[in-house]
């Protein structure tokens, strides 16, 4: 999986860089009308803080950039008769698009180090709502530099990176949203040690990885169903300093997620039949989950796995993980696995039938 951002900043962030004029906040919020044949962007680039930009019925050849506080962008639905968002036959040259590729609705800090990629002053309180994003070469819908974005009811399909993402971010909220058939994640939350995030009651499948937590501490991920992607969930220490973990991961349905994807590019490893993974993740609880029919013979597979992450990305032993009361059945090789690294790992009540070392089930 490729460090997505990282590469991306040091090849075009650049001169390219400006700060967004800060809006002042309007004394009454106004609700801007967008129809077929109508430009949501222009809609957006006139809405103040405390605006929704309401897009009715139809499909809209259109990529989005938010860069304003305190925006809604409201479809009228998010199916194929309510308000579809597909790749437009010129993508437009926003800096989202030029720096991290074609993507349906960006919401981006309002200014950023020209040098580095930081965020300088993030981008506030946007609501993204009620849409189906599907197609575009980079990702559905994507959040760089934000506080306290909101993504609900957003289907993303067949994009070509993620889904449903956000990176360097803090105070985010996934909720009653579907990502299917995405390159990389369906879900994402990286790059943020204080994420304050929660991921819930989602539904993805078909992508690579289902909800992926990369680099990023401070991650609730909860009442998701997870099925038919390589790897369901999978908590992530990939060497970069901070590590990941601080996540819960709880009453998740995560079964037969047996789809195969073969390595290459920036995945090391071929990937299938994972449920949930905690790989080089401390401080991690894994709880009340239902882990069913993952299958395979990759180094990911199995229900649950517990892992080090030191010997693939240079990341951290799995320190102080719990692993409590899921039910796991079916799931090849076991479905509980630890690789017996780390300090302060618990497996405690867990409902199953196989574990790898014996003795892990109850």
């Amino acid at each position: 999986m490729r460090r997505f951002v990282t590469a991306a900043c040091a090849a075009g962030l650049g001169a390219a860089l400006s700060m967004a004029g800060a809006a002042s906040a309007s004394a009454s919020s106004a609700t801007i009308v967008v129809g077929p044949g109508q430009s949501i962007q222009a809609a957006v680039n006139r809405a103040e803080p405390g605006d929704t930009v309401l897009v009715k019925p139809g499909v809209y050849h259109q990529s989005v950039q938010i860069r304003t506080d305190e925006i809604t962008l409201r479809g009228s639905g998010d199916f194929p008769g309510g308000t579809v968002l597909e790749p437009p036959a010129s993508i437009p040259t926003t800096l989202c698009n030029k720096v991290f590729g074609p993507t349906g609705v960006c919401i981006l800090a309002k200014q950023l180090d020209p040098s580095t990629g930081a965020v300088i002053t993030p981008v506030s309180n946007d609501t993204v709502t009620a849409l189906l994003v599907t197609g575009f070469p980079a990702n559905g819908v994507f959040g760089y530099g934000t506080d306290g974005l909101t993504v609900t009811r957003v289907v993303a399909t067949n994009d070509g990176a993620y889904g449903i993402s956000r990176f360097v971010s803090t105070d985010t909220v996934f909720a009653d949203d579907t990502a299917i058939g995405n390159t990389e994640a369906g879900f994402y939350v990286g790059d943020s040690p204080d994420a304050d995030t929660i991921v819930r009651d989602n539904h993805a499948s078909g992508n690579t990885l289902g909800i992926f937590i990369r680099h990023a501490r401070e991650v609730t991920v909860t009442g998701n169903r997870v099925t038919g992607n390589c790897q369901g969930i999978f908590v992530l220490d990939d060497g970069q300093p901070g590590g990941a973990g601080n996540a819960v991961v709880w009453h998740n349905s995560v079964f037969r997620n047996n789809k195969f994807c073969p390595a290459g590019g920036d995945q090391p490893v071929n990937l299938q039949g994972g449920g949930i993974l905690l790989l080089g993740a401390t401080h991690t609880l894994v709880a009340g989950n239902s882990v069913a029919g993952n299958t395979g013979k990759q180094i990911n597979s199995g229900g649950i796995v517990v892992a080090s992450a030191h010997a693939l990305t240079g990341g951290s032993n799995p320190n102080f993980d719990t692993i409590a009361s899921n039910t796991a059945y079916r799931d090849h090789p076991a479905d509980l696995i630890w690789d017996g690294t780390g300090t302060g790992v618990r497996f405690t009540a867990n409902h199953c039938a196989t574990s790898i070392p014996s003795g892990l089930c109850h």
